[in-house]
C-alpha cells in the first residue's frame, strides 16, 4: 500500500464525528489508535471510561486491588513458576513433565514440585548471568531430574 498511515473517522447520530482510527499499516506493531473527538459530558463515554482505567473491557468498574503490590522476590518466584508452567504444557524440554511426574509419585504436592523445579531454574539462569553465557540447556534437563536433589549452590 502506498499509504503509511490510514484514518476513519466515525460519525454519530448528529453527524459529528465521534472518533477517529488512525493504523499504521507499515509498522511492525500495527497499533491502531482511537481518537475521542466529542463525547457527551454525562460520563456515558465507554472509551472515555477505559482511557481513565475506570471500567475494564468487560464493562464492569475497575476494582482496587485490596492486596500490597508484589515485592520483587514474590513476582521473581510467581515468573519463575510461570515458566516452569509454559515448559510442561509445552513438553518443551521434555524434562520438565517428566520431573513433575516423578515428583508426584514420590509424594511431592504439585505447588511443591513446582516450587523445587523453579530454584533450579532459577539456578541456571543466575548462572548464565554471572558467567555471561547462554542457556545451558542440557545443565537443565540434569538438574531437573535430579530433583528433588537441589544443585550445588555456585560461589
Amino acid at each position: 500500500m502506498s499509504a503509511e498511515r490510514t484514518t476513519d473517522a466515525r460519525r454519530s447520530t448528529s453527524g459529528a464525528p465521534r472518533f477517529q482510527i488512525a493504523a499504521d499499516r507499515q509498522s511492525a506493531t500495527r497499533r491502531v489508535r482511537y481518537i475521542e473527538t466529542s463525547h457527551a459530558d454525562d460520563g456515558s463515554c465507554r472509551l472515555c471510561q477505559l482511557d481513565s482505567g475506570t471500567l475494564t473491557a468487560a464493562g464492569e468498574p475497575m476494582s482496587q486491588p485490596d492486596q500490597e503490590p508484589m515485592d520483587d522476590e514474590a513476582f521473581a518466584e510467581q515468573a519463575l513458576i510461570e515458566a516452569i508452567e509454559n515448559q510442561i504444557a509445552a513438553d518443551d524440554p521434555p524434562a520438565a513433565k517428566a520431573t513433575l511426574n516423578k515428583l508426584t509419585l514420590v509424594g511431592y504436592e504439585r505447588e511443591e514440585s513446582l516450587h523445587l523445579m523453579a530454584l533450579v531454574l532459577a539456578h541456571e539462569i543466575a548462572a548464565m548471568l554471572r558467567e555471561d553465557r547462554p542457556f545451558d540447556s542440557a545443565w537443565y534437563a540434569q538438574a531437573l531430574r535430579a530433583l528433588p536433589e537441589l544443585p550445588e549452590a555456585a560461589g
